[in-house]
């Protein structure tokens, strides 16, 4: 998740002492030279995401780092001062957050890409941010606007090297889904007349990518001495890990190999639908997936009067998410609404692999042995398991995490099944993160996420 320098802004660096001196001057001196020789040409881009590259294309362009940088302060600062008067006059009835929540999901729209993916994790987050912000922000979720269907079939044309209806017999004149990176057709392949998901990538969005990122980054940097004193958090490493996530979403050749990897490892379950790649139609901007023609999965009175085992369905989607997290260590990382279906048969049905999580088999193992400690109420474990998946550093002392631990879970524990709620133990989890040095992995992030939203709110 970490950029490819040697040592990113931000990052400790090297020991002191003679080794770790010319260590430091050495990677700087690589950074400094890798940074200007992209200057002095126009920079390659990297399908990863390099932080250095980053920098040395936006700086390509300090006009357009400023100018944008006005706009984020300027629109940012307006609806602060709102929130501040309506403090300063007491406007708290419900109206008026209610109009507050929708302007902060019209702002982030209106920020782009990078914005409303953070309101999408802000979205699962009810430590954070209040429930009624929580519902607003969830619509950018796959209500997000369209852009004009003429620039789809631009980048269709020049990213497949052929017309559109060279490819397609059938093809939706408008999206029939729109989302933050990208917007779906619905259409036919002429070759073989199997109907198909056409995801198109927005125009310009690497750009703004960069732009966004470059100065996420910069302000990451400011603040990381502070966060890491108050908060025990390395901000420009948070920054970082959320920006590797938007490179690899931002690259349909790699969701395409996420869905084959999905399709594989389901392969022999009959309770999963995972829609076939047709890979001959694959790009960097564009992905041609089958079309799944199923219910959303929140979708109850449908469900019903489709004769669907709502209680079934459940099971097939826990024990589906369970043998993403434990047995095959890949795991959908945007499971909400929008990206999960229930078939006729009761199957459940997966779509959008761009944002996934790899777990390593030694984690999984640890992840297992979490759970035994957790069943069998050993809360010193639980909090050594912290350490052995990257929560909290090598050699903390947890004897003061061990009584809090022992908070959060007992309640929970002492319940039924059926009564547990994940939401709430992530709630009271999300506590000791400003109590204590821990630190959420990007992708320990996603899979809280991803439980979250297959959980739903109770």
């Amino acid at each position: 998740g970490s950029p490819k320098a040697s040592i990113p802004r931000g990052q400790p660096r090297p020991a002191a002492g003679p080794v770790g001196v010319c260590a430091a001057v050495l990677c700087y001196r690589q950074s400094r030279s890798r940074s200007s020789s992209c200057r002095r040409a126009s920079c390659p881009r990297s399908e990863v995401y390099d932080a250095l590259q980053v920098e040395a294309i936006a700086l390509e362009n300090p006009l357009a780092i400023f100018w944008r940088g006005v706009q984020v302060v300027s629109s940012l600062g307006r609806y602060y001062l709102s929130l501040r008067l309506d403090d300063a006059f007491g406007r708290t009835d419900s109206k008026t957050v209610r109009e507050r929540s929708q302007e902060l999901r019209e702002l982030l729209l209106y920020l782009g890409p990078c914005y409303v993916k953070l309101g999408q994790a802000l979205a699962n987050r009810p430590d954070i941010i209040r429930d009624d912000y929580m519902a607003e922000l969830e619509a950018l979720q796959d209500k997000v606007p369209p852009f004009p269907s003429s620039e789809a079939m631009s980048i269709i044309r020049e990213e497949l090297g052929q017309e559109p209806m060279e490819i397609f017999s059938e093809l939706t004149a408008e999206p029939v889904a729109a989302a933050s990176l990208g917007q779906v057709y619905r259409g036919r392949l002429r070759s073989n007349r199997a109907e198909v998901a056409v995801k198109v990538q927005r125009p310009g969005l690497k750009d703004t990518l960069i732009l966004d990122m470059f100065i996420f980054r910069r302000l990451s940097q400011l603040l990381n001495n502070w966060a890491q004193a108050h908060l025990g958090c390395n901000v420009t490493l948070v920054v970082d890990e959320f920006a590797s996530k938007l490179w690899e979403e931002a690259n349909y050749e790699q969701e395409a190999k996420n869905a084959q990897m999905f399709a594989k490892n389901f392969g022999q379950d009959p309770t999963v639908k995972i829609p076939k790649v047709f890979m001959q139609y694959v790009s960097k901007k564009v992905i041609t997936m089958e079309w799944i023609d199923g219910l959303k999965s929140t979708d109850l009175a449908g469900l019903r009067r489709r004769g669907i085992d709502i209680n079934e369905f459940i099971r097939n989607g826990v024990q589906a998410a369970l043998r993403q997290l434990l047995e095959f260590g890949l795991f959908h990382g945007d499971p909400h609404a929008g990206n999960i279906f229930a078939m006729d048969d009761g199957r459940i049905a997966y779509v959008d692999f761009g944002n996934v999580a790899n777990i390593s088999e030694s984690q999984r193992d640890v992840l297992i042995g979490a759970i035994t400690h957790v069943s069998n109420s050993d809360y010193k474990e639980i909090a050594n398991d912290f350490i052995r998946l990257g929560f909290l550093r090598p050699g903390t002392d947890v004897s003061e995490i061990v009584p809090a631990m022992e908070t959060i879970w007992a309640d929970s524990m002492g319940k039924s099944i059926k009564d547990f709620n994940f939401r709430t133990v992530t709630g009271r989890f999300s506590k000791l993160v400003y109590q204590f040095p821990i630190r959420i992995p990007e992708r320990f992030s996603l899979v809280i996420r991803s439980l979250l939203m297959q959980e739903g709110k109770r």
